[in-house]
């Protein structure tokens, strides 16, 4: 797995012959507006984010000339996430987000969940992370740290939402932003495995290959047990 510039050059003119990007923020316009208190307790991880907004995310980041600040604590992130809770590497040390413009429907999507669908999300995921300590410890003789394991951003009861979205509606959203990334399958620019990743992810594969980053990043969680 790994997405190199012909990937890139590929992908963009695909997104710019259908207008990708102007059905992304299409979906985007669709939530409702939130408030929040800004103070970042959300921003404790990488999030997903699909392959058309890794694409709106790296297009800004190479127009802000960010690419180095931005891989630096992108690899950071990825190579260390094992072995610590890492905050996003999108987040400035002021607690804002350096790609607020652009950032993904997850991010766009946090406070409009009720607590009991915030709840059931965390349950899924907490059963996620005993089975890669499982796996790591199986394969590496190396067990993730409590912390990591029990990692949980917590519901914010801050967080104003003009009208909350329903979970019919969200997954509207979702269904409508993989038939957008289904355009990238079709043209044999993307795998079906390299859907559904995380920003870093999207990132470290720029520079990485699949294989270079797990090793890289087994080496760091085996150096630190």
């Amino acid at each position: 797995m790994e997405i190199t510039k012909k990937t890139l050059k590929e992908s963009f003119k695909l997104e710019e012959t259908n207008n990708l990007i102007s059905n992304l923020e299409t979906i985007y316009s669709k939530i409702p507006s939130g408030q929040c208190n800004g103070c970042a307790k959300c921003c404790m991880e990488s999030v997903h984010a699909f392959y058309i907004e890794f694409l709106n995310i790296y297009d800004y980041v190479i127009k802000h000339n960010l690419l180095d600040h931005v891989m630096e604590k992108i690899e950071d992130h990825y190579f260390n996430e094992l072995v610590e809770v890492k905050p996003c590497p999108f987040l400035k040390e002021d607690k804002t987000c350096l790609i607020y413009q652009v950032r993904p429907l997850v991010c766009r999507l946090f406070g409009h969940a009720t607590k009991e669908v915030h709840e059931a999300n965390y349950e899924n995921i907490l059963e996620q992370n005993k089975a890669a300590d499982n796996y790591f410890f199986e394969n590496y003789g190396v067990h993730l740290k409590e912390e990591v394991v029990l990692h949980k951003i917590e519901y914010c009861e801050q967080f104003y939402c003009e009208k909350p979205i329903n979970e019919n509606r969200k997954n509207e959203m979702i269904d409508d932003m993989f038939m957008i990334d289904t355009q990238f399958l079709m043209e044999d620019i993307l795998s079906d495995d390299m859907l559904n990743m995380s920003i870093t992810n999207w990132f470290i594969y720029t520079k990485y290959t699949e294989e270079e980053a797990s090793e890289k990043r087994i080496s760091h969680l085996t150096n630190g047990k």
